[in-house]
């Protein structure tokens, strides 16, 4: 009776100090667990932190669903959601004329452009004319506007994103980063691409009975797919923003008789199909030379493209010397190289009524590849 008694009472303190252990055992893997947990990583914070989170708002608006969305085709309703863009973070592509634009990638996996519109010269009825204009062309070198929307009174236009970005980016970017050394026979298609992307639409676009105008032609304008041909986008600018605004931001491209009316206070600048051809002939000297509109020398003086080949020309006796002009990532230069900037400077004469239209400029760019 005496060993039972004795047995009992040593079983008692054991089992207490057994679930002491255990208890305290517990409480060691719960902290190892929270100090190793990645509770801040995307994706691992539970249902509860998710609801309480504030999303991040790309387009800086206190809103959350658009007030006004216009698909231009029915078939993208399904197939884009823009009440997604004020959740999801995006990247800044660059500071456009209209205003700036954002790389967005959606739930559904794909990507998209989004440019925010800056407070324009339009009311909003004309801002949604245009916009639907646009969106309705279908060409397939013009990069297609999918669809608009508004937050407050805002407006944003979506494109559709091309992962090579830019020709002003191939040309101009950082080695290692976004320079690529295009070679000339992929510059010159991407001048073909752009020369029909103007031509047509001069020719098959129009709007209330009058033809439309690009206004200024850029190689960032100028976006490149993956198989290195190349669309036009941002050509409803000039409809979307007001004329000393594109004079303003395009510094280098604008043609001279556009500028003269625009220095005068009882002359609207007017751009015109001719216009056009002076801005795309500053192209064609971009593509060749490799340099931008306005560059700075070894003294970093500023110094027009335009200028530069001309003044080159006139030191030479009016022969164009390519050797002293040709951007040298290309290799050799060749006798194609030449005859382009032989285009380009019947693009940019003075005199509007000499320049060459649209339609013409694409038939000597076709015959260089042959």
């Amino acid at each position: 009776m005496v060993f039972f008694w004795l047995l009992k009472m040593l079983t008692f303190p054991l089992t207490f100090l057994f679930l002491l252990m255990a208890g305290l055992f517990s409480t060691v893997i719960r902290c190892i667990r929270a100090k190793l947990a990645p509770c801040d990583a995307p994706g691992f914070a539970d249902e509860k932190a998710r609801e309480t989170m504030t999303p991040v708002s790309i387009l800086e608006v206190n809103v959350t669903l658009p007030s006004k969305i216009i698909f231009v085709d029915e078939t993208l309703m399904v197939q884009f959601d823009p009440t997604e863009f004020a959740q999801i973070p995006a990247v800044t592509l660059g500071e456009g004329t209209v205003g700036p634009l954002f790389k967005t990638v959606l739930n559904c996996g794909s990507t998209v452009t989004v440019r925010r519109v800056r407070n324009a010269a339009l009311k909003k009825t004309e801002l949604e004319g245009w916009i639907r204009f646009f969106g309705g062309i279908r060409d397939p070198y013009l990069c297609p506007v999918l669809f608009s929307f508004w937050y407050g009174d805002e407006a944003f236009l979506g494109y559709f994103y091309m992962c090579l970005g830019s020709l002003e980016e191939l040309l101009h970017g950082k080695e290692g980063i976004q320079f690529t050394p295009l070679n000339w026979g992929i510059r010159l298609q991407i001048s073909l691409c752009a020369a029909m992307a103007v031509a047509n639409l001069q020719s098959r676009a129009s709007h209330g009975g009058k033809p439309l105008v690009c206004g200024v032609v850029k190689s960032s304008n100028v976006l490149i797919r993956t198989d290195f041909t190349a669309c036009l986008t941002s050509y409803e600018t000039p409809y979307l923003s007001s004329p000393a605004v594109l004079i303003r931001r395009n510094t280098g491209r604008i043609a001279p008789e556009v500028l003269m009316k625009s220095q005068g206070s009882n002359h609207q600048p007017n751009f015109t199909h001719k216009s056009d051809v002076y801005s795309f002939g500053v192209f064609l000297l971009e593509i060749v030379t490799g340099k931008k509109p306005v560059f700075s020398n070894d003294d970093r003086d500023e110094i027009r493209l335009v200028d530069y080949v001309k003044n080159n020309i006139r030191m030479n006796g009016g022969i164009v010397l390519l050797h002293t002009i040709y951007d040298r990532k290309m290799g050799e230069a060749t006798d194609s190289m030449r005859k382009m900037i032989e285009i380009a400077l019947l693009c940019i004469r003075s005199d509007p009524s000499e320049r060459p239209t649209m339609e013409s400029i694409v038939t000597m760019i076709q015959q260089l590849q042959y």
